[in-house]
């Protein structure tokens, strides 16, 4: 029976000891309120503490991406611990039950609370605090044979990757840096996440022509043509489903519907509706595009009048640092292989520090899209956070889940870095 050895031991009172600087980190930035675009109070403040640790470099990017570099000797698995710094609003107050989303406050179970305690600034703050600890290793002698990087993006909440994309293709190539694995903190709940479905948002437009509604007669209703898709997308696309025996089902859901000119005693020329589309490994966004594109041209020979456009989402896209670009809003599918090296050696660390992680897959959109989806970097999501409460009003973290998943975090960068956990038998069994 394989039991914690000296080793182990000295690592996890190195977590235990700076547990209350864990938990007041978490509650300082929950405090923060830092909003998709406005993420600038908040990167400072990580700054601040990366340079407080004295990692071997730590900047603020382009973008407005946090940085921080514990170098190693180059020989070795360059590992990167990744986290987002924006959160979804906190919709209406009356219903945090007396709870300021941005007070980070403590329920009566000693869960801290708050919007984005769950996604995912519990698991940032465990993220900071392994780079803290691996530097403590580092100082004292101990040889990384990779680098680790830390890295807070922006703009992930708006799913377009606008962030992260940035950081790979931009921040890390200056810098010299590469990455043969990723650990996302997105909320897994102690288990290990290795894939998503696809995520896109498409745009469906009808067009008609503007008439005064008095005499509807003399335009065509936008919004009228819409009808028959709507029905569409509810009586039979939302039925039929596509599987993948990892991933579970396909969606689609329409989320939003805008008439122009939208104003009183006018027949709408434009209607739009926005489609949130999640989908498969073999659909690519052709596929999806060509579904609307085939019921169109039914539509039209129904209908003279009908005219309809498809379209993925693109928009343009400003960080808090003023950087621009046209963004697609998309998360294209990933899957990384239960069998990968790198996945089998992160589930033995755990293992070591006597957790038992489940495999599991997301059901929301990531930035994994981007590591894993496009550039096929192993990807990895790993958190003490849980899923059911993130973008709620019940939002929270558990403490001691935190301070288990930074016990996690300090054995997988330790034994992937080189700094591996040994085992040993107990002398009295």
């Amino acid at each position: 029976m394989n039991h914690v050895t000296d080793k182990e031991q000295v690592m996890l009172k190195m977590v235990a000891e700076i547990k209350d600087e864990v938990v007041k980190f978490t509650q300082d930035i929950i405090k923060i309120q830092s909003y998709t675009g406005e993420e600038g109070e908040l990167a400072d403040f990580v700054l601040r503490k990366l340079l407080e640790f004295e990692v071997d470099e730590a900047f603020i990017d382009g973008i407005g991406n946090v940085v921080g570099i514990i170098r190693g000797d180059d020989k070795g698995t360059n590992v990167m611990l990744n986290g987002h710094l924006d959160i979804v609003p906190a919709g209406n107050i009356e219903d945090w039950g007396g709870f300021d989303p941005f007070g980070g406050q403590f329920d009566e179970n000693g869960n801290i609370r708050g919007r984005g305690a769950a996604d995912l600034k519990g698991g940032l703050s465990v993220q900071l605090y392994t780079m803290k600890l691996l530097k403590k290793l580092k100082d004292q002698g101990l040889n990384l044979r990779g680098d680790l990087i830390f890295s807070a993006v922006v703009h992930e909440e708006a799913a377009e990757m606008f962030g992260m994309e940035y950081l790979f293709k931009k921040t890390l190539p200056e810098k010299n840096l590469n990455v043969d694995i990723v650990f996302l903190c997105e909320p897994t709940g102690l288990d290990i996440v290795l894939g998503q479905r696809g995520k896109v948002e498409l745009v469906v437009k009808t067009r008609g022509r503007a008439a005064h509604s008095s005499i509807p007669e003399a335009g065509i209703n936008a919004l009228e043509k819409m009808v028959p898709i709507l029905n569409h997308i509810f009586k039979k696309m939302s039925k039929e489903k596509s599987s993948h025996k990892l991933l579970g089902d396909s969606s689609i859901s329409v989320t939003n519907l805008i008439c122009r000119p939208g104003a009183l005693s006018i027949i709408p020329d434009e209607c739009e509706i926005s489609i949130d589309r999640r989908y498969m490994p073999n659909q690519s966004i052709d596929d999806l595009l060509k579904e609307f594109e085939s019921l169109f041209v039914g539509l039209k020979d129904k209908d003279e009048d009908f005219t309809a456009s498809v379209c993925a989402r693109k928009l343009t896209e400003r960080s808090y640092t003023g950087y621009e670009k046209e963004v697609n809003k998309y998360h294209p599918p990933w899957i990384t292989d239960e069998n990968n090296e790198l996945v089998l050696k992160t589930i033995q660390a755990l293992k070591q520090v006597g957790q038992s992680p489940q495999i599991r897959y997301w059901k929301f959109g990531t930035d994994g899209s981007l590591t894993a989806g496009l550039m096929d970097i192993p990807t990895i999501g790993y958190a003490g956070t849980e899923e059911c409460y993130a973008h709620t009003p019940e939002e929270m973290v558990n403490i001691d889940m935190m301070m288990q998943s930074l016990e996690g975090y300090y054995a997988i960068a330790a034994d992937l870095l080189g700094l591996k956990l040994e085992t040993a038998e107990d002398p009295n069994d």
